[in-house]
């Protein structure tokens, strides 16, 4: 590919993606997070474009650019990988064991624990049911179907409800769970772990071991949390490399041959996070307030389309509203993979209810299969995985079981991209409401943190 390629044009376009990135670098002196960031964005897609008019997305010069862009890319991800399962890991065993401990003791514990927990759960997943019930009626306003579209199955095996629930105890090896990035058996080890250690504090025989235990997994805590403020100071150039990626292998003409399926993703999209900001708003949290906070993460989410990528500043953005430590921990991870709004929710609603239309059926005036679709997809969004891929599994295991073809979701690759970071957006969005909920409705949410306090986190 390189030796093909490495004309003076692809010396041209090796210069001009350098020049972004220094371009990039000099804007981090000037702009704060949030804005170089959203530079970074832009800059990746005006270059993108540019490249695009240019030489076309399927000449050897725009597959050049791509495997550039695709290095740093592929980079950056490993390195959100490196730090995702274990960051689950101690978080979780962290979030509850201080969630477990008495106030009274002086510790750093949360009034009503398992109602909080119970909540956040009941949030993630009720909230995935209403975007289902948007996401029909958006789609329905739109008239979209998949009548006239000729799906190509490429070889997706759908993914059964039993299959996820089975895979959350399939850990037999830790080492291997951790390599294999397998988020819900690391979840439930992690579990496991808490339960453990808050049985070791009340047992007089391994009181001692328990606290030294627990001081060495707040050692590891501490520097996995180093480890994480490395990586999202580097997010800017990831998110260059991703958006470079995504303009250079996504042709314009993919966009507008399935234009008004982005358009009413998007709709649906911007409908399920309005959602959001009214309860937020309803549990005290202002929209300026959430914004203020929420922005960074969100940002980078949209950017990288990793939900799991974002677990630590989603964490702290919900800290920094004033949602209790734990309670921020618990939510921001349980969000990562039970009742996204976006992948879990939205995506596979719009494709079984444009199926349904291609049947001529109107869900909004069948109750009993809009009943049945909204039950199976939240049923369905517990489990997804936080990272790429997520919505595709979710799609593959709802039409799974209604028994649709799967043709449809390879059909719609080609505009996988664009969509998946409105998604994720959405994704990383509901899990901050949830964790509000949790806090607002079990005595946990405090004032915002003051711009020293954010400053000093």
């Amino acid at each position: 590919m390189f030796a093909n390629a490495f004309t003076w044009l692809g010396l041209v376009i090796l210069i001009v993606i350098a020049a972004s990135y220094v371009l990039v670098h000099f804007l981090g002196k000037k702009l704060s997070f949030g804005m170089w960031m959203l530079g970074a964005l832009v800059v990746g897609l005006v270059v993108g474009a540019i490249l695009q008019l240019l030489f076309g997305s399927a000449s050897a010069h725009m597959n050049f650019a791509f495997e550039i862009a695709n290095i740093i890319k592929t980079a950056y991800t490993n390195l959100l990988k490196l730090m995702v399962m274990p960051l689950v890991m101690v978080a979780i065993i962290t979030g509850i064991t201080k969630a477990g401990q008495k106030k009274s003791d002086g510790g750093e514990g949360v009034q009503n624990l398992g109602k909080a927990m119970g909540l956040t759960i009941g949030t993630l997943l009720v909230t995935c049911a209403a975007a289902v019930l948007l996401t029909v009626i958006v789609t329905t306003i739109f008239g979209l179907s998949s009548a006239g579209l000729a799906p190509h199955d490429k070889g997706a095996t759908a993914t059964t409800l039993t299959d996820t629930i089975a895979s959350i105890f399939s850990a037999q090896n830790i080492l291997a769970t951790l390599s294999a990035n397998s988020v819900l058996p690391m979840m439930f080890l992690a579990l496991i772990f808490a339960i453990i250690l808050l049985n070791m504090r009340k047992d007089e025989d391994y009181q001692a071991s328990g606290v030294k235990l627990e001081a060495a997994i707040d050692c590891l805590y501490d520097f996995t949390m180093g480890l994480v403020d490395i990586v999202i100071g580097l997010a800017p150039y990831g998110v260059l490399a991703y958006i470079l990626s995504f303009a250079a292998q996504t042709s314009f003409a993919s966009y507008l041959t399935l234009g008004v399926f982005v358009i009413c993703s998007y709709a649906a999209l911007i409908v399920v996070f309005a959602m959001h900001i009214l309860i937020v708003f309803f549990c005290g949290v202002g929209p300026a307030r959430f914004f203020r906070n929420a922005s960074k993460a969100l940002m980078i989410a949209f950017s990288t389309r990793s939900s799991m990528a974002t677990l630590p500043v989603t964490i702290q953005s919900m800290e920094n509203m004033g949602v209790e430590s734990s309670i921020a921990t618990f939510a921001g991870t349980f969000g990562t993979c039970i009742g996204q709004n976006g992948c879990g929710g939205v995506y596979p609603a719009m494709l079984a209810t444009m199926v349904y239309a291609a049947q001529g059926v109107n869900l909004l005036l069948a109750p009993d299969k809009l009943i049945m679709l909204i039950i199976i997809v939240t049923l369905c969004s517990a489990g997804i995985a936080g990272v790429g891929g997520g919505a595709t599994m979710a799609g593959l295991m709802v039409f799974g079981v209604l028994g649709f073809d799967v043709g449809l979701i390879g059909m719609l690759f080609s505009v996988e991209a664009l969509i998946d970071m409105g998604r994720t957006f959405v994704n990383v969005s509901d899990g901050m409401v949830a964790g509000i909920v949790a806090a607002r409705f079990s005595g946990n949410l405090g004032a915002e943190k003051s711009a020293e306090e954010k400053a000093a986190a």
